[in-house]
């Protein structure tokens, strides 16, 4: 369910103006990081979604520059579940995996919108609890409950870092754990 090779990363939303009001906002970014970074270790195709940019600002930096960075498909939306959006939706088939990772904001918006529009279409999905967020703790809480009793997987980021690289020592691991451990 979780394999690296057949899983794609999904990024929601994570913009200027709708970030200044998150909660925990630092730790879902050095977590989305940590996911990005391990996607494009593993060569796992990462979607980034913005939230009418016009009025809600571009993706936060350091983010944007590192999707960017990693050749990440942008696509923009106005529809809270990133599936409402044709082109992403047929995107996601075209790659032709069945696990899909979310993370971004908010929690029980657009994450919870699209999660439960890709599991509907018979997806695998993942939510990176710690890779994701909302404005008020409430609404993050009610988000995780909902998932956990929608058949829709909950784990922290860095658990599925550690489950993708499968070994310790291993070029990729050393990379990672940098990440991790805040030495880079």
């Amino acid at each position: 369910m979780f394999s690296k090779n057949n899983a794609i990363l999904v990024v929601i939303d994570m913009q200027e103006k709708l970030c200044k009001v998150m909660r925990n906002l630092d730790r879902t970014t050095k977590n989305i990081r940590l996911l990005v970074e391990a996607a494009n270790e593993f060569n796992m195709p990462i979607i980034y979604t913005e939230q009418y940019p016009k009025g809600l600002g571009e993706t936060i930096e350091p983010l944007k520059s590192l999707l960017e960075k990693y050749n990440a498909e942008r696509f923009d939306k106005m529809s809270f579940s990133a599936l409402k959006i044709e082109e992403i939706a047929k995107r996601i088939e075209e790659l032709g995996r069945k696990t899909v990772v979310l993370t971004g904001i908010e929690s029980h918006i657009c994450v919870l919108s699209t999660a439960v529009d890709l599991k509907a279409k018979g997806y695998n999905v993942v939510i990176a609890r710690d890779a994701t967020t909302s404005r008020e703790d409430e609404f993050y809480s009610t988000a995780m409950d909902f998932y956990n009793g929608h058949g829709i997987s909950v784990i922290p980021a860095e658990t599925l870092v550690f489950y993708w690289l499968e070994f310790a020592g291993t070029d990729s691991f050393k990379k990672l754990q940098r990440i991790i451990l805040g030495k880079d």
